[in-house]
């Protein structure tokens, strides 16, 4: 059974977001995993990444722009749901003066893990104590074993459309 979310913690990643396992892959045979997250307002883009699973990112509250490799980023806001299939290079950020509030639905699992698993490295090589070099091989590992490929460098912002 799934936890209740006022009991969820928030887990940190390296560029500093929030996120929380609302769905464990574990309880459900690995099918889906269902994680919410807050981009913080004026967040820069992520590089373009890519890999198995499929994304499915529904925009509570705020703004959040996506973008595929080669094509026009797109606005999401507030009520949006919008799909990423695999293996498609992708990137996303919040350009807006307000923070979005965004539940991520990923089918199969294994961001839930992946994200555990980068939250406890961050614990044990905490970003200010620890070469930028070192914590980069470390996050490039688990990103590998986990199945995500940084395929090419975070867009170049630019004017984007509202769905």
């Amino acid at each position: 059974m799934g936890s209740g979310s006022s009991e969820i913690n928030w887990l940190t990643t390296l560029f500093g977001h929030h996120i929380r396992i609302l769905t464990h892959g574990k309880e459900t045979d690995n099918r889906v995993a269902i994680i919410e997250f807050i981009e913080k307002a004026h967040s820069p883009p992520s590089v373009f990444t890519r890999h198995e699973f499929v994304e499915i990112f529904y925009v509570q509250s705020g703004t959040l722009t996506i973008q595929f490799l080669h094509e026009e980023a797109i606005q999401l806001t507030a009520g949006s749901v919008f799909t990423i299939p695999s293996w498609r290079p992708h990137a996303f950020w919040n350009d807006q003066a307000d923070s979005a509030r965004v539940t991520l639905v990923c089918s199969p699992a294994g961001l839930d893990r992946f994200f555990e698993a980068s939250h406890e490295l961050l614990q044990c090589l905490p970003p200010q104590s620890t070469s930028k070099n070192k914590l980069e091989v470390e996050m490039k590992a688990l990103r590998d074993e986990y199945g995500m490929e940084n395929v090419a460098p975070a867009p170049v912002v630019s004017e984007s459309r509202k769905i």
